[in-house]
């Protein structure tokens, strides 16, 4: 929608994190209105690895129960491989913290790099449920990319990018809505 890309218009050149609060504030309104069983959250917890530094991310609840998790970081993150695998390992970090909450089947979760978009999943239902995408391992005397630049795939302000988020959203709401059936 127009005034959601007007939003992230308003994001400067070269922003912190705290820069995409208010354009991913107003995305995940839209799409989980306040009107609605579901909330949105903001959470700013501290960084297990540098106690001066906070995680920014977005749940969405339905009533009390996480149903997707939107973490936050800024586009220059993309570029650098520490910072791609701090982010995908705060994401699955929360996932796991959360896995036992979520009403749903499976829950879900965004790793944002500015408007840079990688999706992940957890079937609920199986203690041995991996996360999707797949963790690749560290190796311990090498640099490896545990997390790649290309799985950051998709844009929000693209259109492929907002019909994938729009997907995710959509599933969501369904199986909300069938728990409540």
């Amino acid at each position: 929608p127009d005034k959601i890309v007007r939003q992230f218009a308003t994001v400067p050149p070269s922003p912190s994190e705290s820069a995409y609060l208010g354009p991913d504030n107003k995305l995940l309104y839209h799409f989980f209105p306040s009107d609605t069983d579901f909330v949105v959250v903001p959470q700013y917890l501290p960084d297990p690895r540098n106690a001066a530094d906070f995680t920014v991310m977005f749940e969405i609840l339905l009533v009390n129960r996480p149903v997707l998790i939107l973490g936050l970081k800024p586009p220059s993150h993309l570029e650098l491989l520490s910072k791609r695998q701090a982010a995908d390992e705060q994401i699955r970090c929360r996932m796991g913290d959360l896995v036992g909450k979520c009403p749903l089947g499976t829950l879900r979760a965004i790793s944002a790099l500015g408007t840079k978009l990688c999706f992940y999943s957890l079937d609920t239902t199986d203690n041995d449920a991996e996360i999707m995408p797949r963790a690749l391992p560290r190796h311990l005397t090498k640099v490896n990319d545990t997390a790649p630049a290309n799985r950051w795939d998709c844009d929000i302000l693209e259109p492929a990018g907002e019909e994938r988020f729009r997907e995710i959203v959509q599933r969501i709401k369904d199986e909300c809505t069938a728990l409540n059936g």
